[in-house]
């Protein structure tokens, strides 16, 4: 589906696994790689062309209210609420209006491929990617009755559709599907087994998907694992793959890799697990995949979320060493407090002693990006200090030239326990809709609580207006909230 231009990790390793196990002819199509005006004659075409049995749309992203910085719809947002500049205010307001149609016309545009191409042929028709994965009770009502949807894990729902079987027969696993005003799911009985995965067959992807080419220059996603043990509770991840995690064998990662890198010239890869060293029994499966990378000689440059608390001294020289980009280091509050209130599971001295031993390992001037969420649940002007002081703590071991604090704001989004939190606050009402687009669903549902919303904001603001700030947003409006914060 065309949200934006990402390489399609998912169906890719949908179609090798469905490859593997049958004798199925298979064909991608990239739709954001097609210009809107052709799109949906270019699905028509491939179609008639191709004359599938089955249709499974992947769609990616449907991610409405949780901007970030650097992004303009956080900016006019915080005009338009907090600006004391009627003009700004106005101006924001034009923005937030064209940035509402721009959302439902996406929305719209995607839904109807989907419909359309369920009126036009007498085929099995499947939507899943993790849009959908987050969303099903509010998409499948979207959609035409007989469409099946699949949240989370494909692979093995795909190769029962395959065989014949009808939706009354998939409930053994995650699909939903619409019967009248009815919503039906069924429920996985086990994991797919990420352990018996083999390596991506390159050549089969590349005649499977033309398109495969036009990604040769971006970051190309892989895979290492899948689900998280812990309970962050804004974070959907648990829901959608699950908590126990599952492991794909480091030596056909390591393959995977050096393949894409020695054969197809890839250079840039990033690990797209929820976070690439989840727990402590991930370190030998991170250590091993590593160490093969490095035995190869390759020369890449890779990165991905990252825990680093609970990595070790061969951990932090291996992550150098394998040509790691940056850390980005997911911590959403530097005060302990905060962050065992929001189930995050790490503690600020291990990070530290990490840091540390990243140091040592002969880090060589790597971008450090620290995932700050400012305002965050149960926030006091002490925490927002604990933050400050944990960004400058981390520029000690780093430099300061070379962190810097990434701002966003949480998402209240369904199966978290932060829409949980924020129904139990009455900040959202319990029969919300999280697929609602209004300017007054967005203030909800972006969590920026009193008191501390409109301080916040209008520091942002400030430094937005400073074309030399640009450069490390975050860091000026950490420096600035001090400032604010220790004024009587």
């Amino acid at each position: 589906m065309p949200t934006e231009k990402i390489y399609p990790g998912g169906p890719i390793y949908l179609t090798d696994y469905v490859h593997k196990k049958t004798d199925t002819e298979q064909k991608i199509l990239d739709l954001s790689l097609i210009d809107k005006k052709d799109r949906m004659k270019k699905l028509r075409h491939e179609i008639d062309t191709f004359d599938p049995d089955i249709i499974a749309f992947s769609w990616r992203n449907i991610q409405l209210f949780s901007p970030k910085q650097d992004d303009p719809s956080l900016e006019n947002a915080f005009k338009f609420l907090y600006s004391q500049n009627p003009v700004d205010k106005i101006t924001a307001a034009l923005f937030g209006v064209k940035s509402i149609l721009r959302s439902v016309t996406n929305t719209q545009e995607i839904v109807g491929y989907i419909n359309k191409t369920r009126e036009s042929y007498d085929k099995k028709i499947i939507v899943g990617g993790s849009a959908f994965s987050v969303f099903p009770d509010q998409i499948i009502t979207k959609l035409k009755e007989g469409i099946i949807g699949i949240t989370g894990e494909g692979e093995d729902v795909i190769l029962k559709i395959i065989e014949g079987r009808e939706k009354e027969e998939l409930l053994d696993e995650r699909i939903v599907y619409r019967k009248g005003k009815e919503i039906i799911k069924g429920e996985q009985k086990e994991y797919v087994k990420m352990e018996d995965f083999t390596k991506l067959d390159f050549e089969y992807i590349k005649e499977t998907f033309p398109q495969f080419k036009e990604y040769e220059n971006s970051y190309i996603g892989i895979q290492t694992k899948r689900g998280c043990p812990y309970g962050c509770i804004f974070c959907s991840y648990p829901f959608i793959e699950g908590k126990r995690l599952r492991f794909k064998k480091p030596d056909i990662l390591a393959e995977e890799v050096l393949t894409l890198h020695q054969n197809y010239g890839i250079k840039k890869f990033w690990f797209t697990d929820s976070n690439f060293i989840s727990a402590k029994k991930t370190i030998p499966h991170c250590n091993e995949f590593l160490r093969r990378i490095i035995e190869g000689g390759a020369d890449i440059e890779w990165g991905g979320y990252i825990r680093i608390d609970f990595i070790n001294q061969e951990l932090a020289k291996n992550m150098v060493d394998s040509g790691i980009k940056h850390f980005e280091l997911s911590l959403t509050s530097g005060s302990q407090r905060v962050a065992d209130f929001m189930h995050m599971g790490f503690k600020l001295k291990n990070v530290y002693k990490a840091c540390e031993m990243i140091k040592d390992a002969g880090y060589n001037n790597q971008e450090v990006i620290i995932n700050y969420s400012l305002n965050a649940p149960t926030e006091t002007k002490e925490s927002l200090q604990e933050s400050i002081d944990t960004y400058r703590k981390i520029c000690g071991y780093f430099g300061e030239e070379n962190v810097k604090p990434y701002l966003f704001f949480l998402g209240i989004q369904p199966h978290t326990r932060l829409e949980e939190y924020a129904i139990e606050n009455k900040m959202i009402s319990p029969d919300y809709n999280p697929l609602a687009i209004t300017p007054g669903n967005a203030k909800k549902l972006i969590y920026n609580p009193p008191p501390f919303n409109k301080l916040i904001a209008r520091i942002y603001l400030g430094v937005m207006k400073k074309q030399d700030r640009r450069e490390n947003i975050g860091k000026h409006v950490l420096l600035e909230l001090e400032k604010k914060l220790k004024r009587p």
